[in-house]
C-alpha cells in the first residue's frame, strides 16, 4: 500500500484534543471527585477532548475503509486499540487497588474482567476502572458498523446521508425511552448513543472533503450534531467549543497542511502518544496529584505532576506495548489510524459552488452504565 506525506495539520487537532483532556481532568474533573487534590491554579470544566478524538476517529477509519477490505481494517483497528487497553485497564486497576487512598475505590477482581471484556457500559452498576474508557466499547462498536456499512449500499450516496441524520436524531428520541433502568436504557448506554452525533460528524466531514457532500449539507449536519450534543451534555460552554474544534477539523481535513516549523517534531510527538496518554492519565493521574499533595507539594506541584506522570507513561505504553502489538498482529502501522497523527493525502480540489459535571462518589463507582454528561467528553 502507498502511503502519503504526513499532514501536520492531523498532529495539531490530536495534541488540542489531548491537551483538553488533560486540563479538564486534572484542574477540574479530579478536584471535583476528591477534595484532597484541590484547589487548582486555574480550573478548566470545558469537556470536549474525548468527543473531538472521537470526531477524529470516525473520518479516519472512512480513510482506512477506501484503502483496504472492512476485515483488514477491523483487524488493525484491533490491533492496535486492544493490546495497549488491556495493559492500561490492568495497571490502572492495580494501581487503584495498591496506592489509592482509602475509600477511593471499591473495585474488585470481577470488576476488572468485566472492564477487560469491555461491558461495563452494558451492565448497570458495575464499576469502572477508569471513566475515560467509555470510548473504547463505542469505538469498537463504531468501526464495525463501518464495516458493515462499507460492505453494502447503505454505505454510500444519499442511504449513507439518511443515516448520518439518523444518528443524530434517533438517539435523542431514544432518551426520551430511557429514563428508567430498563432494556432501553441499558442498549442507550452500552451503545453510548448519547454520541452517536460525534460520528455522524466526523463522517460528514469526510465526506465533504471527498466531495461527496456539499458544504451547505455539511454545515447544517454539523449544526444538528452540536445541538444533540448540547440537549445531551447540557454543556453550552463545551459545546461551542467543540464547535471550534470541529471547524478545526474540516480545515485539517481539507484545507492546505498546517506548516509548524520547529514545532512540527515535539507535537508530531505528542499526537503520535495520544492514545495511550488518554489511556492513563486520569485515574493515576489522581494517585499521583495525591502522593505529591501528602508529600507537601503544592496545587501547581501537583498539575505538573498529573501531566508529567500521564506523558511519561503514555509514552511507555505507546513504545512497549500499542506499536510492539501492531507490529505483530496486523504486521504493519496503518496509515490513517484513529489513535495516532496519521498521514493523509490533501483533498481534491473542491467546485466553486461548494464552498454541569457529575461527580460519583467513589470516584470508580457508577450508578448507571454512562451517565449522561460524563467526566471526559
Amino acid at each position: 500500500m502507498t502511503t502519503t506525506a504526513r499532514r501536520q495539520s492531523w498532529d495539531v487537532v490530536r495534541v488540542l484534543a489531548i491537551s483538553c483532556v488533560l486540563v479538564q481532568h486534572a484542574t477540574h474533573a479530579g478536584p471535583g471527585a476528591h477534595s484532597s487534590l484541590g484547589p487548582m491554579p486555574v480550573v478548566v470544566p470545558i469537556e470536549v477532548g474525548a468527543s473531538t478524538l472521537v470526531v477524529v476517529s470516525a473520518y479516519f477509519v472512512c480513510v482506512s475503509m477506501l484503502r483496504a477490505r472492512p476485515v483488514r481494517v477491523l483487524r488493525n483497528r484491533a490491533a492496535r486499540l486492544l493490546p495497549a487497553y488491556l495493559v492500561a485497564a490492568t495497571g490502572t486497576f492495580c494501581v487503584l487497588r495498591l496506592l489509592a487512598p482509602p475509600g477511593w475505590t471499591l473495585l474488585r477482581l470481577p470488576d476488572l474482567l468485566v472492564n477487560l471484556s469491555m461491558l461495563q457500559l452494558w451492565i448497570p452498576g458495575s464499576n469502572m476502572v477508569d471513566f475515560s474508557y467509555w470510548t473504547l466499547p463505542m469505538q469498537l462498536t463504531g468501526f464495525l458498523a463501518a464495516a458493515v456499512l462499507f460492505s453494502t449500499a447503505l454505505g454510500r450516496g444519499r442511504p449513507l446521508q439518511v443515516l448520518l441524520w439518523g444518528l443524530v436524531g434517533a438517539p435523542l428520541l431514544i432518551r426520551c425511552a430511557a429514563q428508567d433502568q430498563g432494556p432501553v436504557q441499558v442498549v442507550y448506554s452500552g451503545l453510548a448513543l448519547h454520541r452517536a452525533q460525534l460520528f455522524a460528524a466526523g463522517i460528514g466531514i469526510f465526506l465533504w472533503s471527498r466531495n461527496r457532500m456539499s458544504l451547505a449539507h455539511l454545515c447544517a449536519l454539523l449544526a444538528a450534531a452540536l445541538v444533540a450534543q448540547w440537549l445531551h451534555t447540557e454543556d453550552l460552554p463545551s459545546t461551542l467549543v467543540l464547535a471550534a474544534l470541529l471547524a478545526a477539523i474540516c480545515l485539517a481535513a481539507a484545507g492546505p497542511d498546517w506548516r509548524l516549523g520547529v514545532l512540527a517534531r515535539p507535537i508530531a510527538w505528542l499526537g503520535g502518544i495520544s492514545y495511550g496518554v488518554y489511556l492513563v492519565n486520569q485515574e493515576v493521574g489522581y494517585v499521583v496529584m495525591d502522593r505529591v499533595a501528602r508529600w507537601g507539594g503544592g496545587p501547581s506541584l501537583e498539575l505538573a505532576a498529573f501531566l508529567g506522570s500521564a506523558l511519561a507513561l503514555g509514552w511507555g505504553l505507546t513504545v512497549l506495548v500499542e506499536r510492539p502489538a501492531q507490529r505483530l498482529l496486523a504486521g504493519h502501522s496503518q496509515a490513517g489510524s484513529s489513535g495516532t497523527s496519521p498521514a493523509s493525502s490533501p483533498a481534491p480540489p473542491r467546485p466553486v459552488n461548494q464552498a454541569s459535571i457529575v461527580v460519583p462518589e467513589p470516584r470508580t463507582t457508577c450508578d448507571s452504565p454512562l451517565p449522561a454528561t460524563s467526566h471526559t467528553t
